[in-house]
């Protein structure tokens, strides 16, 4: 009981000037790690036909797998993937129709002609 009491203070950043540098400085720094992150998902999804096939198959799996596809389903991002990817199916095979359909008719209207 007979020691004193020692109180540390806290002491604030130089003035309110150099706090507002440094949290410009931090965020300049982070909005550039971040941007660096944003243009490798970019150019991985731009150039990435490797992933094709991984997600073919994760659509295989989860459509065998009825449980896995609804439990999916429940996520917005991976429902939105699953949309994504009927429209794409359904657009290729649009596709694959249309061009069966332009190759058979001028077939057709060559044998029609040779009549």
């Amino acid at each position: 009981m007979d020691q004193d009491l020692r109180v540390k203070t806290y002491m604030p950043a130089q003035s309110l000037g150099h706090a507002r540098r440094r949290a410009a400085i931090m965020l300049v720094v982070s909005t550039g790690v971040a941007a660096i992150f944003v243009a490798l998902i970019f150019v991985a999804v731009l150039k990435g036909e490797w992933m094709t096939g991984l997600f073919s198959a994760i659509a295989e799996y989860m459509f065998r797998q009825p449980v896995w596809a609804i439990a999916a389903a429940t996520s917005p991002l991976a429902a939105a993937l699953l949309v994504g990817y009927g429209y794409m199916q359904r657009a290729v095979r649009r596709r694959r129709t249309e061009r069966e359909i332009a190759i058979a008719v001028p077939s057709a209207e060559q044998t029609q002609t040779r009549a």
